[in-house]
C-alpha cells in the first residue's frame, strides 16, 4: 500500500523557495557552482570511450549472430534417416524346422484348437 502524497505547491511557491535557498548560500559556494556549470566537461572523453566500447560490443554480437544464422540456413540439418522396413518374407519357418518339440508341445495343449 502506498501512502497518499501531500499536494504539490504551485510554481510561484517553488520559485520563491528556490530564491530563498539561493540567498542563504555563501558567495564562495555560488562562485564554485557557477564555475562548475560553465567549465567544460572533464569526463566527456571517458564517456565517449565507454560509448564506443558499447557500440563495439554490440557490433561484434550482431556479427556473431548473423554468422550463426547464416550457418544454420546454409547447412540445414539433414532429414532423419528413414526407418528400416521389415522384410516381407517370413523367415520364422527355419525356427520351426530346427525345433520339432514345438509341434509336440502345440499338439499336447488345447492352444492349437482355439
Amino acid at each position: 500500500m502506498s501512502r497518499p502524497h501531500p499536494p504539490l505547491p504551485d510554481d510561484a511557491r517553488l520559485q520563491q523557495l528556490h530564491a530563498q535557498s539561493l540567498q542563504q548560500l555563501s558567495p564562495a559556494t555560488l562562485a564554485r557552482l557557477r564555475a562548475a556549470r560553465h567549465a567544460p566537461a572533464r569526463h566527456a572523453p571517458a564517456r565517449q570511450r565507454r560509448a564506443h566500447g558499447w557500440w563495439l560490443a554490440t557490433a561484434c554480437t550482431a556479427v556473431v549472430a548473423l554468422g550463426l544464422g547464416y550457418s544454420f540456413t546454409a547447412h540445414p540439418p539433414g532429414a532423419p534417416p528413414a526407418p528400416v522396413m521389415a522384410s516381407a518374407v517370413d523367415d520364422s519357418g527355419g525356427l520351426l524346422d530346427e525345433n520339432p518339440d514345438m509341434y509336440v508341445w502345440l499338439g499336447a495343449t488345447d492352444l492349437a484348437m482355439e
